[in-house]
């Protein structure tokens, strides 16, 4: 430590989302820890946060730009995983001092095998990031050693030992207490060095799921099931610093948009604010899974305005067995017929999902469950997607793939909302079912 004794500690976030030919997200995760830790006045005279890392390059030319890196975070999706896990070795390769801390659904809650595997990883945090985050930050400037810490496992530098620490930080129900980085302005400078982007950005209202499904993340391990929120100045404040700013495509990182009676209100904003501004053309969101009147009122605004990009009348499945075993409930199919004929009323676009691969589908099942969708009214898209098992899920749980069966094969990330990546050698991956009992 007392190579850095005389200087701020170099901090870099490396979050590589997905790219659509000029457009790119801007880092919403590093933001929010950034803003909140600089919100800590020891940890903001004892760090600098140094540039954003969200452009997917070589691993070589990412590293190339950290200048006496102390600290690199990873926020680590499916999307990004192979690219974070080449970046942090090579990291602790050129900086074997620098502490590496890896974020995200891709992290394992129970992470020994992870660190046994990725030698070059320091830190794992789990859930909520804000609070661990700064307290790692914070122990840091006296110590690596992270025991006690909630949410966090971290690896003994002496044993190589991966260490878990149990228990869970107390849920903040006031998201406010997080700063916004729109507004905060940390992104600001993004704008001029990198003209070429077409940046989009990604906004939350609240946190969390009160749904278990099986193959999702939301919800799953007790951390997130009940919701928060931010307040609607902050979320008018941040929409309307993207419009100014002429974002054309938002998307809402909401589990169940429409849910909440203040949705209304939030596209209410939305729409006085492409009113005013332009801006955003578009409003990308998941509506709640149980599709209600509320949310064909909220639909049937935003079409009028072009801020929808269609209605999603979820299913994933049609079959009672399978519902059972994914821990899902859907609406009852009379409901969902009405709510499809409203929308088709007004010709407002609508989409249905399905997953194929889910336990206790059949050959029998599954074309009968597609007959009955296209019989209700569906008149625009049906997405069919594979079952694919994520770490930290019911689904991705050894005991419940024994259960049912569940074998899986691991592919080549396919994503269908991004430009076509290069054959640089450098794939993403996702396992999907193949098996089932």
């Amino acid at each position: 430590m007392s190579s850095v004794a005389t200087r701020k500690r170099n901090v870099y976030f490396c979050e590589f989302n997905v790219l659509m030919e000029r457009a790119a997200y801007l880092p919403l995760v590093s933001g929010i820890l950034r803003c909140y830790a600089e919100k800590h006045e020891t940890l903001g005279e004892a760090y600098a946060f140094r540039p954003f890392l969200f452009l997917r390059q070589s691993p070589e030319a990412i590293v190339d730009q950290m200048i006496e890196p102390d600290i690199v975070c990873f926020s680590t999706s499916m999307w990004n995983e192979q690219l974070n896990l080449r970046v942090g070795a090579l990291v602790k390769e050129r900086y074997p001092e620098c502490l590496t801390v890896f974020g995200g659904p891709q992290v394992p809650h129970f992470p020994a095998a992870y660190f046994a595997k990725y030698p070059f990883i320091d830190v794992g945090v789990r859930g909520d990031g804000e609070r661990p985050f700064v307290a790692v930050l914070d122990r840091y400037l006296e110590s690596e050693d992270f025991s006690d810490i909630p949410n966090v496992a971290f690896r003994d530098r002496a044993t190589g030992e991966c260490i878990r620490n149990d228990g869970e930080f107390p849920i903040e129900k006031d998201l406010d207490e997080f700063p916004s980085p729109y507004i905060e302005g940390v992104f600001d400078s993004l704008f001029e060095t990198h003209p070429e982007i077409d940046f989009q950005a990604i906004v939350e209202t609240n946190r969390g799921c009160p749904f278990l499904c099986a193959f999702c993340f939301w919800g799953q391990g007790g951390l997130s099931r009940k919701f928060r929120y931010h307040s609607l100045d902050r979320v008018r404040g941040e929409i309307e610093w993207a419009a100014q700013r002429r974002i054309k495509y938002m998307f809402n990182a909401d589990s169940n948009f429409g849910m909440h009676k203040r949705d209304d209100e939030i596209a209410q904003i939305l729409i006085e604010t492409k009113e005013k501004y332009g801006y955003p053309e578009k409003f990308r969101t998941c509506f709640g899974k149980n599709t209600d009147e509320r949310i064909f009122t909220i639909g049937l605004k935003m079409h009028k305005h072009g801020l929808e990009k269609g209605i999603t009348l979820s299913r994933q499945s049609m079959d009672p067995t399978v519902l059972e075993f994914i821990e899902r409930d859907n609406i009852k199919m009379s409901t969902y017929r009405y709510l499809q004929e409203q929308f088709n009323e007004y010709e407002i676009p609508v989409y249905t999902e399905l997953i194929l691969g889910l336990p206790g589908e059949t050959y029998e099942s599954w074309p009968n469950g597609i007959d009955d969708l296209l019989c209700s009214g569906l008149k625009n898209q049906l997405f069919i997607y594979p079952a694919q098992v994520y770490p930290n899920t019911t689904l991705g749980d050894p005991e419940y793939m024994k259960k049912h069966g569940v074998k899986t094969s691991r592919i080549r990330l396919t994503e269908i909302h991004a430009k076509i990546r290069p054959d640089d050698g450098l794939p993403e991956y996702e396992d999907i079912t193949v098996e089932l009992a």
